[in-house]
């Protein structure tokens, strides 16, 4: 087991050691950011400062409840993208329920109650999702990870050391880097919606 894996089995098992707060404030600072900045560009109008917060809570009980005892990787970055799905993946929702609830508001409908008894799929929203920003060749890789579900699998199959998929894979990430915010947000909505088609959900 690497270190990371021992640090979130000490994270789940007891938040209150060095390590464990330690990893459990990186995490926190991470979804902190992530939430208020895609909340700043996909929904302004939309969620307060404290939604915001609701969801950043919403995210770490998640991982503390259940998300991280099902994490198998390795690395901090890969943590970091696990935890980036969960976080989009809570947001969406949260941006999709305020969005219906706002229209239902405006347009005096009775259906708003319908729309309160029950919780909307996670990431409806994600479904229009708009063209990639990325070059094909690009497009093509992130897939096959994605479908292979893990850099080890993908290398194995293309007979391929995990080293040199890890590179191409942070060349990838660089590219992603350098796009405008909205591009990013096209980028992440297509990775959340290849990630559900290979699980089948």
């Amino acid at each position: 087991m690497s270190d990371l894996q021992d640090d979130i089995q000490r994270l789940v098992a007891d938040r209150h050691s060095p390590e464990a707060r330690a990893l459990y404030g990186t995490l926190a600072g991470y979804i902190e950011r992530r939430i208020n900045g895609v909340a700043r560009q996909a929904a302004p109008d939309l969620l307060s400062a404290c939604e915001c917060e609701e969801v950043v809570a919403d995210v770490l009980y998640q991982l503390i409840a259940t998300s991280l005892a099902q994490f198998r990787g390795e690395t901090l970055g890969e943590l970091i993208a696990f935890v980036r799905t969960i976080s989009d993946r809570t947001l969406w929702r949260k941006i999709k329920r305020k969005a219906r609830e706002k229209k239902a508001l405006r347009d005096d409908r009775p259906e708003i109650e319908r729309w309160n008894s029950h919780a909307p799929r996670p990431d409806d929203l994600v479904h229009l999702v708009p063209d990639l920003p990325l070059p094909e060749a690009d497009e093509a890789y992130l897939r096959a990870l994605i479908e292979a579900g893990s850099k080890a699998e993908l290398a194995r199959q293309r007979g391929l050391s995990r080293a040199s998929v890890t590179q191409r894979v942070q060349r990838i990430r660089r590219r992603i880097d350098q796009l405008e915010p909205q591009q990013q947000l096209a980028v992440d909505a297509w990775l959340e919606q290849v990630a559900r088609e290979a699980l089948g959900v």
